[in-house]
């Protein structure tokens, strides 16, 4: 098998961890993608800077990843106790959302959704999707 046909193949493009800043960056996708298109395109509406832009937005994940870190209790979905507690102190939010601005740059909200799904995942969620289309059509007629 060829180097080429070994890769995995993304419907997006991940962030490319380099360092403690893109590390952070990157959890900070992970979390942000599950959020509601219409969630992302109002704080992409709103800028890199601006107020409920994606600097506030990753203050707020920040603040509750500590939280969650802290505690070992909460469950509020934004940083598993059972991984760390890692935390990013010290890390400026406004550096983590630069790293995201930029590497999101020309994103529609739908591209969110497909961040860390491999093409592989995507054609079998949609494969998935149209069987249960077809279940849906059967049980109507």
């Amino acid at each position: 098998m060829t180097k080429a046909a070994m890769r995995i193949q993304y419907c997006v493009s991940p962030i490319l961890v380099q360092d403690h800043l893109s590390q952070c960056a990157a959890h900070f996708m992970n979390w942000f993608q599950t959020n509601s298109p219409d969630h992302i395109k109002d704080v992409l509406r709103c800028g890199l800077k601006r107020s409920c832009g994606l600097a506030e937005e990753v203050e707020h994940w920040l603040h509750n990843c500590a939280e969650d870190a802290e505690s070992g209790e909460c469950d509020g979905g934004y940083w598993d106790p059972s991984y760390g507690p890692w935390t990013y102190d010290g890390l400026p939010a406004l550096d983590i959302a630069k790293v995201v601005w930029k590497h999101t740059r020309g994103w529609k909200a739908v591209d969110f959704e497909l961040y860390g799904r491999t093409t592989r995942q995507q054609d079998e969620h949609l494969e998935a999707m149209e069987r249960w289309r077809a279940k849906l059509q059967q049980l109507a007629v």
